[in-house]
């Protein structure tokens, strides 16, 4: 890496998703209240009453005290408990009003920086723009911008836009609307400057900083040492896409920053996992819905009746597949490794009522519903994919089954890509030496703070410590920024160093 001019602040924060846009609309001054609504929780209700929250910050209470008792669809006690502020008796489907109100205050300010690696709003900038969400549209907002009043305005203007009405899911959105509704959140909420796009990480590490120096952002005087007790800051080095005029291609330049806190929110699906097996990288074995989408409608025009796909997996992904295979007319080849009827698989942990299309899946799976075009393999897995379009399945009782196909999608999860980190994280698993996998393998952190238990100074949130929905991930910002805001040594400036 050429020299290059280090800019240093209080916070770094790598991933430009839900999770790091939530965390820099707190980081900027904006804190929540508790403001009277009831909440559901009785425990919760009786410590929110005994104590006068109303004129302080949720940020400033006891996160541990508040959250103790609660249970919910996140192991995170700290996401639990501003889910349940939040969003009160959100996982019966209801709308109860918010017991939480936001103010700004400027003194409150963390100075920051959000790098991504495209525009802001991370994977769902990427997404085809007609999925719909799996989660309610409600459950995709971000603090104090209420999605439903946001897309009724949208859906407006797209009507206009197009000439024509259309037909929009009232209770679901589609991942287009949630990806411009990321977008118009910060700038909505004057955070833009914050965010820097199409900057890719490779090395975040620690370097000797023994003269740290805080600078009052006020007057610029230096105020004093900080953190004493570390000799350490970290330094996040990578590259950017720079255009520095219309008229010229963009080019590529290095980039290090420093800061004394760095958080990872880079989400878990930048690595598609692989079968690892014979004929994986053949031309027509696919790892993604945008994959398979691009096939299909490539091929929309040669396409014959007996057209099959293999879809790999029992996830939801895996019934995007099969959904989306079906439609396009194709013959729908499921194969997965567990029962159909297995009570860990997703589609037993959604209510039939909100998700009917994946409960059709898990249907069809079960042998309830059947289709001339879907036949289900289960407690199979694929052993090779030959490149004149065979592949070998083997079932239960080992015996090899020999099928001919078109094409292949292989949905079995994904993981994050943190190869910028020493060793790609495996020194911060739960289970250290493995690889970091949202699944499996969560980043080890302080439940309280989500602070590495490995590494001071290193936070996580989002998918990366197992809140992979959006409604759950608003509490590690909470629990983030309020660890930031109680440790502070001093007046929050701008750092430097000498």
């Amino acid at each position: 890496m050429k020299n290059v001019d280090i800019t240093t602040t209080d916070v770094i924060i790598i991933g430009n998703g839900p999770s790091a846009i939530s965390l820099s609309y707190l980081l900027s001054g904006n804190w929540p209240y508790y403001n009277g609504n009831p909440v559901p929780n009785e425990y919760l209700q009786y410590k929110l009453d005994e104590s006068n929250l109303e004129n302080v910050s949720i940020i400033e209470q006891d996160l541990e005290y508040l959250a103790e008792g609660l249970e919910g669809r996140s192991t995170n006690p700290i996401a639990l408990l501003f889910d349940t502020l939040y969003h009160p008796n959100a996982d019966l489907g209801m709308e109860d009003p918010s017991a939480v109100t936001w103010k700004h205050d400027s003194s409150h300010i963390i100075n920051h920086m959000v790098l991504g690696k495209g525009p802001p709003g991370g994977v769902w900038q990427t997404l085809e723009g007609g999925i719909q969400t799996v989660s309610l549209g409600n459950w995709m907002e971000l603090p104090d911008m209420p999605f439903k009043e946001w897309s009724t305005q949208y859906r407006k203007s797209r009507d206009l836009v197009d000439g024509k009405n259309i037909i929009w899911n009232n209770e679901f959105a589609s991942t287009d609307e949630v990806g411009q509704y990321y977008m118009d959140y910060i700038k909505n909420k004057g955070i833009s400057n914050r965010f820097y796009s199409f900057h890719t990480v490779t090395s975040v590490c620690k370097v000797q900083d023994s003269k740290r120096l805080v600078i009052d952002g006020e007057n610029g005087e230096i105020t004093g040492d900080i953190n004493v007790d570390k000799n350490f800051i970290w330094e996040v080095c990578g590259q950017k896409i720079v255009i520095h005029n219309c008229d010229k291609d963009p080019e590529i330049e290095d980039f290090c920053y420093r800061a004394m806190n760095v958080v990872l929110a880079t989400g878990s699906s930048d690595t598609p996992n692989r079968l690892e097996i014979v004929g994986e990288n053949l031309p027509f074995v696919m790892h993604s819905m945008k994959e398979l989408e691009h096939q299909i409608i490539d091929g929309s025009n040669t396409r014959s009746s007996s057209e099959s796909v293999v879809v790999i997996g029992a996830g939801l992904t895996a019934a995007d597949a099969v959904l989306y295979s079906l439609e396009a007319k194709l013959n729908v080849i499921h194969v997965f490794r567990r029962e159909a009827n297995d009570p860990m698989l997703i589609f037993n942990k959604l209510p039939m009522s909100m998700y009917p299309q994946y409960h059709r899946v898990h249907r069809l799976m079960r042998g309830i519903e059947s289709s001339d075009r879907y036949t289900p393999y289960a407690n199979c897995k694929v052993n090779d994919i030959l490149p004149d379009g065979r592949i070998v399945l083997t079932s239960e009782d080992s015996c090899d089954i020999m099928l001919e196909v078109s094409h292949v999608v292989v949905t079995i999860g994904a993981r994050p890509n943190l190869s910028f980190l020493n060793n790609e994280g495996r020194n911060l698993g739960i289970v250290p030496g493995d690889l970091i996998d949202s699944k499996n393998n969560l980043i080890d952190i302080d439940l309280i703070s989500y602070e590495s238990v490995n590494e001071p100074g290193l936070f996580a949130i989002g998918p990366l410590v197992g809140d992979n929905f959006v409604r759950f991930l608003l509490g590690g910002s909470l629990a983030i920024t309020s660890h930031l805001w109680k440790n502070r040594r001093l007046p929050v400036g701008r750092i430097t160093t000498l």
